[in-house]
């Protein structure tokens, strides 16, 4: 049987009336009253969006955040590839450290963030250090999976043929942990902008979470909420990148699954 696909027109007019949904509801909430009286409607952060994309100091601290969630990111993505492709392809490491690579990834990263705060201070460079160990896990496990998932036809024709450690890890292990590895790039990179605003809104660094909490306590909530939905649509732009990219790289699996 052949599976039925949605046209790319008609999934477009289901997502846009999904939004207008939501955004009906959001108003008919605002104007029955039942919701706090702080909570602007949509006009008005419509109105706070355009604001924002006129401002400077909006772009600067926006600017801000992007970087050091960049930073972070990127930094945990490499040592998570690395690590995480030594540790799954030799059993012994696995075994012996999944207990605490299990710990690593359950432990609340921000509750690190005092003491981290008190020995680098409240400045980029402590955002950077949240940012890169909330975003390591993911890249760090996916790797582990995908090291570890290894046919085993392939790992007997690897060891009867004798095959150099070099080119086993570019002609077997990478290819096979790549899928794994691109997946939990892309999710670590949705988690990098979402601490990094996080953490600024905690610790009060320079960057969008800083803007944020003025515009709380300045009352003016459509730009606050200007700032949060603006900010939630670069970081679903990175990920639609992300995915597209993956898309290209990997497109020979799908083809295979195919």
């Amino acid at each position: 049987m052949k599976e039925t696909t949605t046209a790319p027109g008609w999934l477009l007019v289901q997502r846009v009336a999904a939004i207008a949904i939501l955004l009906a509801l959001w108003s008919l909430l605002i104007a029955s009253g039942t919701m706090p009286s702080m909570l602007p409607g949509v006009a008005q952060i419509f109105s706070g969006i355009g604001e924002a994309l006129t401002s400077s100091v909006f772009w600067a601290a926006l600017g801000r955040t992007l970087l050091s969630a960049l930073a972070g990111w990127v930094l945990a993505s490499t040592i998570g590839v690395l690590f995480g492709l030594f540790v799954g392809s030799i059993k012994f490491l696995d075994r012996s450290t999944s207990i605490l690579i299990d710990f690593g990834r359950s432990f609340p990263v921000l509750a690190l963030m005092p003491v981290v705060i008190m020995l680098l201070g409240s400045n980029a460079r402590m955002e950077i250090v949240v940012v890169a160990l909330s975003c390591l896990w993911p890249v760090l496990v996916q790797t582990i999976y995908g090291a570890r998932r290894q046919e085993a036809a392939v790992a007997d024709t690897v060891a009867v043929f004798r095959i150099p450690p070099l080119l086993r890890f570019r002609r077997v292990l990478l290819p096979s942990a790549m899928p794994f590895i691109a997946t939990g790039v892309r999710i670590s990179a949705s988690i990098a902008l979402l601490v990094a605003v996080g953490v600024e809104v905690i610790s009060q660094a320079p960057g969008i979470g800083r803007q944020i909490t003025l515009m709380q306590q300045a009352q003016r909530w459509d730009l606050a909420f200007a700032y949060l939905i603006f900010t939630g649509l670069v970081g679903w732009s990175l990920a639609v990148v992300l995915q597209q990219v993956e898309n290209r790289l990997l497109i020979w699996k799908r083809l295979e699954n195919d």
